[in-house]
């Protein structure tokens, strides 16, 4: 049949020509050809085995993609109130979509094997494919399972996007998926919509050209671990001669075991080694460039194959934060889309729009970073609040840092004159608001000024609580008594009378 959905029944009458409904998925212009109904031109089912067949058959590959997957398994998961900014956000303790992903396959599969299956598949081709099991009468999810992409199709529609996915089973088996009974995400394809790309497609040609040179170096030891050769004779031989010497001689001198025997060669043949050595491969060459190459497609750092060759501590921690920042969060923050604008609608436009799940950040802490931002940060406050105008409180907001329980450091020392023939003692300055008696005769009292008034019926309030308050200069005490005289908040100079209180230097028994 020029359509092979019409065999399944489920979409039906929606994959006629003469079908249309409102979906969400439409495309203002046509991206399937008018005479495909399913599969779209791009990789095979084959190609998609070869990709993932890598996993077991490349020294290089095995590891980088199992720390790959299970860094992004180990991720923690939480749900919270659905807020643009980050610290707006509020903890939901329960949620029945985290029920799910903590037990995707009750008794078989946990979510970090989930994560991992999915993870896998995502790093060898470039997509991850989770199917969506239901259970009658419940409305929501009760199961995930991870599937092979190889075994997906996908069936874009004639008037539209994408009408949903065929699976094919192990056993042939056909099976109709809707849109939504398929959570999926994928490294783009520029070539195909519908499919993804991941790093060992660019990688397939160097690994094939290394495969044969690993396959012809097995052949090599298989043939007694030496070059090739060729048997000189000095007439034509015929079939039957040709055959038995061929069989006899591969009898006796073929394969490792076999390796070193003496060779007793009849009829005036002769042996001529070909010349040939196993440098001429450079096979070490070879699989240092091939492993390099794999880096480079991953985006892998080093050290993180525990290759130390050229890696120190700082190098090595570099290669974890490159290895946490720049490829575990990323694809974290791809299941994370999948799971809020996938999964979640699967509970209600409630959950999914007040609700959202993230992730716990993988990215360790950079201790230098740290310390560096702590002595700026702290040289800040000192600066700010210690010796300047600003209110500590504020520069702590500021500093998004919290309440240290903050207070201003003492004045710096101040040297008192001394007597003649004495010696000068250093004695710390005091606060402008500490009492009277609390200074000494070996105060420089040039730098301290003190208000004097009048403390009387008469008197305003502000005068009044302003009455004997210290300054530790003239530039301050004139800032509140421009001149030295009449108080700036005086409330009797505000109504035309004159303000009685003043500056005058301290003496020692004032």
């Amino acid at each position: 049949m020029n359509n092979p959905l019409a065999l399944l029944g489920r979409f039906g009458d929606r994959l006629s020509l003469g079908a249309r409904r409102e979906i969400s998925n439409a495309s203002p212009v046509p991206l399937a050809h008018r005479t495909r109904t399913w599969l779209m031109p791009g990789l095979s089912r084959g190609e998609y085995v070869r990709q993932m067949e890598t996993y077991g058959t490349d020294a290089v590959i095995f590891p980088i993609v199992n720390r790959l997957y299970t860094a992004v398994g180990e991720a923690q998961w939480g749900a919270w109130t659905n807020e643009v900014r980050e610290e707006d956000r509020t903890a939901v303790k329960t949620h029945p979509a985290l029920d799910l992903l903590s037990n995707p396959v009750p008794g078989l599969m946990s979510g970090q094997e989930l994560v991992e299956a999915g993870q896998q598949h995502n790093d060898l081709t470039g997509e991850t494919n989770i199917v969506v099991g239901r259970t009658p009468g419940v409305a929501f999810p009760t199961d995930l399972w991870p599937v092979r992409p190889d075994r997906l199709e996908p069936i874009p529609r004639e008037d539209g996007y994408l009408e949903g996915w065929l699976y094919t089973g192990p056993d042939g088996q056909r099976v109709p998926l809707e849109t939504d009974e398929l959570l999926r995400h994928k490294l783009p394809n520029p070539l195909d919509m519908y499919r993804g790309m991941g790093p060992i497609q660019a990688l397939m040609l160097d690994l094939d050209s290394q495969r044969y040179g690993k396959e012809w170096q097995a052949s090599f030891f298989q043939n007694s671990a030496r070059p090739g050769g060729v048997l000189e004779v000095d007439r034509r031989l015929g079939d039957d001669e040709f055959d038995e010497m061929r069989s006899r001689w591969a009898e006796q001198h073929s394969g490792v075991s076999k390796a070193h025997r003496v060779a007793i060669i009849e009829n005036g043949a002769k042996w001529i080694e070909t010349s040939f050595s196993m440098r001429d491969l450079q096979m070490v060459e070879m699989d240092g460039a091939q492993r390099d190459k794999t880096l480079v497609a991953f985006g892998f750092p080093k050290s993180m194959l525990g290759i130390v060759e050229d890696v120190n501590r700082a190098n090595a921690e570099a290669g974890e934060y490159v290895f946490a920042r720049w490829l575990v969060q990323p694809r974290l923050s791809r299941w994370r889309s999948m799971w809020n604008r996938q999964l979640l609608p699967l509970y209600g436009d409630r959950l999914a729009k007040t609700t959202m799940l993230d992730f716990i950040s993988p990215i360790p802490a950079d201790s230098e970073a740290a310390m560096t931002e702590l002595e700026v940060k702290s040289a800040a406050l000192m600066a700010l609040a210690g010796t300047g105008p600003f209110d500590a409180g504020k520069v702590l907001e500021m500093l998004d840092w919290p309440d240290l329980g903050y207070k201003e450091p003492p004045p710096p020392t101040i040297v008192a004159p001394a007597a003649p023939g004495q010696k000068a003692a250093p004695v710390p300055a005091k606060d402008d608001d500490a009492p009277e008696d609390a200074y000494t005769d070996g105060v420089d009292m040039a730098m301290r000024w003190k208000v004097v008034g009048e403390d009387d019926e008469n008197a305003c309030d502000p005068c009044r609580k302003n009455h004997k308050k210290l300054y530790r200069s003239r530039a301050a005490a004139y800032a509140d008594y421009p001149g030295g005289r009449g108080y700036i908040k005086c409330v009797g100079a505000k109504y035309g009378n004159k303000c009685r209180c003043k500056v005058v230097k301290r003496r020692a028994s004032s």
